[in-house]
């Protein structure tokens, strides 16, 4: 067998960690589970494809997913949540509930007009989260170049 990447045991160790990271900051910070963190995220992704100008820094990012305008290529491109359970591949009754739960702590809204759609609160919510998930990935990012695979990755090619 062809050795694809110099030091993989090291590369797949920081991965997990970084997704325990993920999986236990969501319970903790955010206080929802992984799948519905999952689904929220989704939604998140979205929205800033279709809504948020390519190349935006992190304040006017936020400064966008605050702005009540919705671009109308949005509501032409709007997530329902059985579009939703299809990107995820879980059952729709599944994304129905934690899309309630979102709905119950004011993360997104939903209706048949524009879909999915984060809400004001989002940004109390998920900032301090985005901030220590962007410093958990700086610190994977540099474990993969501290094993030299970080540009082996980059290169990969099955």
């Amino acid at each position: 067998m062809k050795k694809k990447i110099d030091a993989y045991g090291e590369t797949l160790f920081h991965l997990m960690h970084f997704r325990n990271r993920q999986f236990i900051d969501s319970q903790s910070m955010i206080g929802i589970d992984y799948e519905t963190f999952m689904i929220m995220s989704c939604v998140g992704s979205h929205y800033i494809k279709h809504n948020t100008k390519e190349g935006s820094n992190w304040d006017s990012l936020w400064e966008q997913t605050r702005s009540k305008k919705i671009d109308k290529l949005y509501t032409e491109k709007k997530l329902t949540i059985f579009a939703l359970a299809n990107i995820m591949q879980l059952p729709k009754e599944t994304v129905r509930r934690k899309i309630g739960i979102l709905r119950k702590k004011k993360l997104i809204n939903y209706s048949r007009k524009d879909g999915l759609l984060p809400t004001d609160k989002v940004e109390e919510a998920i900032k301090p989260f985005a901030i220590k998930e962007l410093n958990e990935l700086s610190l994977f990012l540099k474990a993969l170049k501290k094993h030299n695979t970080l540009n082996q990755l980059l290169e990969f090619k099955d």
